[in-house]
């Protein structure tokens, strides 16, 4: 009969040869685990269920509608909520995704189906770590009648030269006839190639994508683009409108979106009292 001392000796040999061929894999950590290991990850994650809240409250999205962030950790994969209204998420609805719109982890929760939206701008334009969809009323009409959205004030100077449109019959097949949802790779690239190096893109007859470097950007543009497509409406009623010239645009968005944290606070700050 074998002795417990060399059954043990045996058993620890064994369990130290598995132990040495199993290496750690940090992608593997849950949302939550990621939370705890990374201050920078969490700080982005609770910035990222902020703006959900803020966005509503800004009427940038309903019901529908959704914002994403970059891993501050990793640039390779991002994190966006799953499958539910913006005003009520919270940092336990976040789902981790790689560029192709996979959700990592394991998690199988239903996500957004135009997920794609994101992992197609977030892939190709490295210079944009958040990305907003929405589909703000006021914004529908410059996709469909070609008035081109222009910024119309400085504080929407970042629309540049005019917003480009993403028309989604130009990049589906066989059929053009679709649902209107970018629900796949290659139509998440095809809307990132139409939005070109711009920061802001219109969906014909669906809605609008954004782009920042950051959350507090993102959100920014989100709302005063639509402010911008509501002035300009009323201003086209009236007569010529005079936009801003692509000198004072550049001008003008390198000195507001210095002071996006003053809005930011305010927005926070209403979202936040109980």
């Amino acid at each position: 009969m074998m002795s417990m001392k060399k059954y043990f000796s045996q058993y620890a040999a064994i369990f130290f040869v598995i132990a040495g061929t199993v290496s750690f894999d940090a992608s593997a950590l849950t949302v939550k685990e990621k939370i705890a290991e990374s201050p920078a990850v969490k700080a982005a994650i609770e910035e990222l269920v902020l703006a959900n809240r803020i966005l509503y409250d800004q009427n940038a999205v309903d019901g529908y509608g959704h914002i994403s962030v970059r891993n501050p950790a990793n640039p390779n994969t991002f994190f966006l909520a799953r499958s539910i209204a913006p005003s009520v998420v919270t940092v336990d609805d976040i789902i981790e995704f790689d560029m192709n719109g996979k959700a990592l982890n394991g998690d199988v929760r239903v996500a957004y189906g135009e997920r794609f939206i994101h992992s197609g701008i977030l892939r190709n334009r490295p210079d944009i770590n958040s990305v907003i969809h929405g589909h703000a009323a006021a914004t529908l009409p410059y996709g469909l009648t070609g008035s081109t959205l222009k910024p119309i004030y400085h504080m929407s100077a970042f629309l540049g030269d005019g917003a480009p449109i993403f028309e989604i019959r130009d990049f589906a097949s066989p059929n053009t006839d679709t649902d209107m949802f970018v629900g796949s790779i290659d139509l998440g690239d095809a809307l990132s190639k139409s939005m070109g190096l711009q920061y802001f893109v219109l969906m014909r007859g669906h809605g609008y994508a954004v782009g920042a470097d950051s959350i507090k950007k993102a959100v920014f543009r989100a709302i005063y683009a639509i402010q911008n497509a509501n002035i300009q409406a009323e201003a086209m009623k009236m007569g010529t409108v005079q936009y801003l010239s692509p000198g004072e645009a550049s001008r003008a968005q390198e000195t507001i979106e210095k002071t996006v944290g003053r809005p930011w606070q305010l927005w926070s700050e209403k979202v936040i009292r109980p």
